[in-house]
């Protein structure tokens, strides 16, 4: 097996043409930034050690708490078709917390405003197990008036669950210390609950919760997770890929037309002027991993064609690393950070049974990781999986210490646990 590489830059997707139009000359304006960008590129990192891992253990949360269990519909609110809801994430080194969302025993009862009660239609139920073994030390669970409900965020004080509008912070012990109550949204045209959308800072210090829609002005929150505190309010528009880190916001432009210039990263303080950041074109998704480090997935596409990628992104946009996956076929996945900054991981996939002509999409299987220490300038560990059971694994998350790693899959919501080698 070949190790990951942090190589020279690839191609930013553009392509020399005899004809130049006046949209090109736009374009090739707007893209002098970038191509400066891709020049000040590390040299291609030495071979990091290669390990064979299998799960420590592994866990269906079918077999620890009783369903049955919610999903997010797709299309009509009442579609049985959807994604279950899930949230994972290490309270500490020794303890890992894995929620799903529960319908209530009884006659379901519709959503109602004000402070959850036992009369709730929800229920956030939670399943505490230590992180070395997987031994259940816990099963909370809490009512819930939205379905949407999961710990948005987990630091050294404790951590914040959100029940639709409610927040709630609890101390290390898992006892209530603090609650606050979010505005209400207004539903939208299709019936749908509006919710305030979560996306934690990498440490779990900071939450950003978004109540808008993509493309359209709305209310945006930026908390103090560690106190639960609203630190500030705005208005905003909204684009996705967006991701948040303890001081800064990062969201990607909008692109409206074919011969617009391919989006760009913006950043931004909390509530600030948006200013842009050289990087590469037609970004689906991005990621803080460290303070000041993005890592960013790229695909070509009809109107941008050019050679899909992944990347590790300075967010003043003054070293680009592209990362390869090990070997072909293979493909780089979510990645998760320690709140201790001390490694961040990727997973690496594979898709299995595809078939075009059938119009069947097919599932990832695990098959890897790769892993970085600081100062993250080259890869530390490329771990090859062996014995995975995970179809669709897509949330990760990393201790505190980066000595073990959870993987959740769906829609079966089973999870597995890896212990990884000691940080550099």
């Amino acid at each position: 097996m070949q190790p990951v590489r942090i190589s020279d830059p690839a191609s930013t997707g553009l392509r020399p043409t005899r004809r130049v139009s006046s949209s090109i000359l736009r374009w090739m304006c707007w893209a002098a930034p970038l191509l400066l960008a891709f020049c000040r590129i590390s040299s291609p990192a030495s071979e990091a050690p290669r390990t064979v891992v299998r799960p420590a253990y592994r866990i269906d949360l079918r077999s620890v708490i009783d369903g049955p269990f919610v999903i997010e519909p797709i299309g009509h609110p009442e579609s049985r078709v959807g994604l279950p809801i899930r949230s994972v994430c290490f309270l500490d080194d020794q303890r890992l917390a894995v929620t799903v969302v529960t319908q209530a025993k009884g006659k379901p009862e519709l959503a109602m405003r004000g402070e959850p009660s036992p009369s709730s239609a929800f229920r956030l139920n939670a399943a505490i197990l230590e992180a070395s073994s997987g031994k259940v030390l816990g099963t909370p669970e809490w009512p819930s008036n939205s379905r949407y409900a999961g710990i948005v965020a987990a630091n050294d004080k404790g951590f914040v669950t959100q029940r639709g509008g409610e927040l709630t912070l609890f101390g290390p012990d898992a006892k209530p210390i603090r609650h606050i109550e979010l505005p209400p949204l207004p539903s939208d045209q299709y019936g749908h609950d509006n919710n305030w959308v979560p996306h934690s800072s990498w440490s779990g210090k900071r939450v950003l919760l978004l109540g808008g829609r993509v493309s359209m002005s709305g209310p945006w929150i930026w908390l103090d997770a560690e106190n639960l505190q609203i630190l500030r309010s705005w208005e905003d528009m909204l684009n996705l890929p967006i991701t948040a880190s303890d001081n800064e916001l990062v969201m990607a432009t909008r692109t409206g037309h074919p011969s617009d210039p391919p989006r760009t990263l913006l950043a931004s303080e909390p509530g600030g002027n948006w200013m842009p950041i050289p990087s590469t074109a037609n970004l689906l998704s991005v990621q803080f991993v460290a303070s000041d480090l993005l890592y960013a997935q790229y695909y070509s596409s009809i109107g941008q064609p050019g050679r899909s990628g992944a990347f590790l992104i300075r967010t003043d946009g003054t070293a680009v690393y592209r990362l390869e996956p090990p070997r072909k076929g293979w493909g780089l996945g979510r990645a998760t950070a320690s709140r201790s900054g001390m490694r961040f991981v990727i997973l690496v996939g594979e898709t299995k049974g595809r078939y075009p002509a059938l119009d069947i999409g097919g599932h990832s299987v695990l098959r890897g990781f790769l892993v970085f220490d600081p100062p993250f300038r080259t890869l530390s560990y490329t771990l090859e999986v062996r014995d995975s059971r995970l179809r669709n694994p897509d949330i990760p998350a990393l201790s505190p210490d980066g000595r073990h790693l959870a993987v959740f899959a769906y829609p079966d919501p089973i999870l597995e646990i890896y212990e990884l080698p000691p940080t550099n």
